[in-house]
This record gives C-alpha cells, sequence and structure tokens, in this order.
C-alpha cells in the first residue's frame, strides 16, 4: 500500500478472499475492504488485462436485458443456443474480468433471480477501454433536513 498501515491483497475470486477477510476478523483486526480491481500486466503491446468465458443460462424472455448487460461491460458474445423446449437459452461470452465485476447480482435482478452464470480464466488480452459498471447511483441521508436542487444532480 501507500503507507504502513495500508496492504494491497491478491486472490483469485471472492472466495478466497472472503475465506482471508474472515480470519483476520475473528483474529482481532480492524479493517477497511475497499473494492475489487483486476491485476492488468504491461507487454510490447500495451497494458493486458484478463479475460473470462462467461456462459449465462436464463428464459427466453429476459435474454434482452443479459445480451444488453453483457454487451455494455464490453463482453463478444460467441456462442447462442436454444434448448430443446425452447423455453430456455444459453449464451457464452469472452468478457473482461472487469465487466463482470458486480454483474452477477444484476443480472438476477434483471432475469428476476432466475439467470444462471459461470465463468471460467481465458487469459490475458488487449485491454477493452473504460467500463461503466454502475448506470445509477444511491444517496443515504442520516439527518434530516433541506437540501438544494443541484445537491441532487
Amino acid at each position: 500500500g501507500d503507507t504502513a498501515d495500508e496492504f494491497v491483497v491478491c486472490g483469485r475470486g471472492t472466495l478466497h478472499l472472503s475465506i482471508l477477510i474472515e480470519n483476520m476478523r475473528r483474529e482481532g483486526y480492524e479493517f477497511c475492504v475497499g473494492p475489487p480491481q483486476v491485476i492488468t500486466r504491461s507487454t510490447e503491446k500495451g497494458t493486458e488485462e484478463p479475460y473470462e468465458i462467461a456462459v449465462v443460462e436464463a428464459k427466453q424472455e429476459y435474454m434482452g436485458s443479459v445480451v444488453d448487460l453483457l454487451g455494455q461491460r464490453k463482453g463478444m458474445m460467441q456462442d447462442l443456443s436454444t434448448s430443446v423446449g425452447g423455453d430456455t437459452q444459453t449464451v457464452k461470452y469472452r468478457i473482461p474480468t472487469r465487466g463482470l465485476i458486480g454483474v452477477r447480482n444484476t443480472l438476477l435482478t434483471a432475469s428476476k433471480g432466475t439467470v444462471v452464470i459461470n465463468t471460467i480464466f481465458d487469459g490475458y488480452d488487449t485491454w477493452a477501454g473504460d467500463i461503466n459498471t454502475r448506470a445509477n447511483g444511491s444517496l443515504t441521508a442520516f439527518e434530516t433536513g433541506s437540501g438544494t436542487s443541484f445537491s441532487g444532480e
């Protein structure tokens, strides 16, 4: 980290880091955890970031939302198939790991909890550019009072 009181911890996945966090909490450490970041690398071609293969299964009525969300996060569709009954579709994307951070909950909300997503590391590739992971924000007030019109913008 930037100071003696700050550590940068690297791990593979939420479970890996959550076990470390829980063990430190049980040992009495007090700490704050920041948002996850992917580990990039620099090569002669430029900055590279990790990519993953995401296989998403959803009902046909929610597939438009799934395709839209993964497309906004720089995913490239590789395959689309329909189940034998025709009510479920499976889509396969190659997507930067940055684009997958937080996407599981967004997909579950968009599909009313029916989507199934599986991911696997695919390798490093060129930087995909800026990814907008949050379309709207939230505002929490801890006191009552009046506000100005520009404070909510």
